[in-house]
């Protein structure tokens, strides 16, 4: 049961993250990533190896991309 739940927090997160950076939003961003730690987590405690790399990748394109939008002064 606590797999689920944190499978489908990961996946809410992840697709209100991914909507609100198509309105170029800062939280967007900052909430996929977040999700992505979720998703590293899930993937790793079930030994799914190829979802912890994805995983690392896309947090370190959330970080890029929250990172450069800051500075850019986007609105959260």
């Amino acid at each position: 049961m606590f797999d689920f739940i944190v499978q489908s927090l990961a996946t809410v997160l992840l697709l209100v993250g991914l909507w609100l950076m198509g309105d170029k939003r800062l939280l967007g961003p900052f909430l996929a990533g977040v999700a992505e730690v979720f998703i590293v987590v899930v993937g790793w405690t079930h030994g799914a190896w190829s979802i912890v790399v994805i995983g690392v990748f896309l947090g370190f394109v959330q970080a890029r991309n929250f990172l450069k939008w800051k500075k850019e002064g986007v609105a959260w």
